[in-house]
């Protein structure tokens, strides 16, 4: 019996299953997770990277897998983890590990040395900042740009800065102003621009009065382009003179001139300010081509003399304080900023040739308010009716003659007077 041949539909049927088993391999393929194959290649990509051969000035990031007090292991992937001994974490002087890095931290390193045959990999996290550092340095001294910094220690001449390097800000160049004790500055975050620069040295000069300058101008330009004559602004008093206080507003000084200091007149503007104070003052002109600001202080705070007709009313009798002697005339204080004026007459009920006759600047004396012009700044005092309990419409009009500030019937005892009313 011969063997059948395939016939032509057998064979169909045979191939059908074949294209079918063809054709859904690859769509099987396909389908699988893309996150599966990523993540086994990284794997394997990781697995081929640890056999390969570190070299010596390699850079490298690797992660903090493990700190002690003589430095950090780092996993840079690698067959073995490289260690960063302590001299080689920071140039910064006895700076604990701790305080450089944390565990799971990424960092920057250089491969320093590379044992093969043992495995062991050592690693500089200070060389790279270092690297790092001058990349920065170079690119900001060559556009002028602006680094900040924290100062580490004070030196003979200037101050040491931490910018992944050493560099040298000298005393010259710490402030706008001349700097007497330099210790202060320690620890504190600077603004700086490069002065200089020395790679083959590794010498980098700073300069924080230039980056203050710089700011100074900036705020200079805003300043004047804003203020406009009425406003009340802030500032901070930065200098006194004997004709009035410099107050900077931002990058620009006004000038409070000693008669717009206070309501009262003073001697001298310490009197009023310090210099570090923040006050409110008034701007009363700006010359922005000249750069020139006029200032009040007295403007920016209350008038006293606006609601003073109901403090002091004609008549009332008030303490107060002598503040200026002259020759016909005293003047006395009666409250912050309010002065009024003792005629000659109404010092006393004796004659006197001067003020100083019965008074001295710093005295308290009782006065009497005998006439009140708010809107003339004027005030009109008597001690004489004070002490004598006289009343205000009884005043020195007979005085004229003999400067002496009273009347025969001003002398009569008050048993007397009430007599001569009795017989009118």
């Amino acid at each position: 019996m011969t063997e059948a041949q395939p016939t032509e539909s057998t064979e169909k049927a045979q191939e059908e299953p074949a294209a079918a088993a063809a054709t859904q391999e690859p769509a099987t393929q396909e389908e699988a997770p893309a996150e599966s194959m990523e993540s086994l290649m990284a794997s394997h990509d990781a697995y081929e990277e640890s056999f390969r051969e570190l070299k010596r000035g390699e850079f490298l990031t690797g992660r903090v897998i493990q700190i002690n007090d003589d430095g950090a292991m780092v996993d840079v992937g690698y067959k073995t983890e490289g260690f960063i001994p302590l001299s080689q974490l920071t140039h910064r002087k006895d700076v604990p590990p701790g305080e450089l890095l944390e565990v799971g931290q990424d960092v920057k390193v250089v491969v320093l040395k590379v044992n093969h045959a043992e495995g062991q990999v050592l690693l500089s996290k200070r060389q790279a900042d270092v690297e790092s550092a001058w990349f920065s340095i170079l690119e900001a001294h060559q556009n002028g740009e602006i680094l900040e910094s924290t100062c580490v220690e004070q030196v003979k001449g200037g101050l040491i800065v931490d910018i992944g390097l050493r560099g040298f800000v000298p005393a010259s160049h710490v402030d706008l102003r001349p700097v007497s004790d330099l210790s202060d500055y320690v620890g504190e975050v600077m603004k700086l621009k490069v002065l200089e620069v020395d790679q083959k040295r590794r010498k980098v000069v700073l300069s924080r009065k230039k980056a203050l300058e710089e700011e100074r101008d900036r705020l200079k330009e805003a300043t004047l382009s804003e203020l406009a004559e009425g406003q009340i602004v802030s500032g901070e008093v930065a200098r006194l003179t004997n004709f009035g206080a410099f107050v900077n507003l931002g990058g620009v000084d006004g000038l409070v001139h000693i008669s717009e200091m206070s309501w009262k007149r003073i001697k001298h503007p310490s009197e009023v300010v310090r210099v570090g104070e923040q006050v409110d003052v008034r701007v009363l002109g700006v010359d922005r081509n000249k750069e020139r600001i006029s200032l009040s202080l007295k403007q920016a705070r209350p008038d006293p003399w606006q609601d003073l007709e109901t403090r002091f009313a004609i008549g009332t009798v008030v303490q107060g304080k002598v503040t200026k002697l002259a020759k016909n005339y005293a003047f006395v204080e009666v409250t912050d900023g309010i002065e009024g004026l003792v005629p000659l007459s109404e010092l006393s009920e004796f004659r006197v040739s001067k003020s100083s006759d019965v008074l001295t600047v710093g005295q308290e004396v009782k006065v009497r308010v005998i006439d009140l012009k708010p809107d003339q700044r004027r005030m009109t005092l008597s001690v004489r009716q004070a002490e004598a309990g006289i009343s205000p419409n009884v005043t020195s009009s007979s005085s004229g003659g003999q400067g002496g500030g009273f009347t025969i019937g001003d002398r009569l005892p008050d048993s007397l007077k009430q007599m001569l009313a009795d017989n009118e």
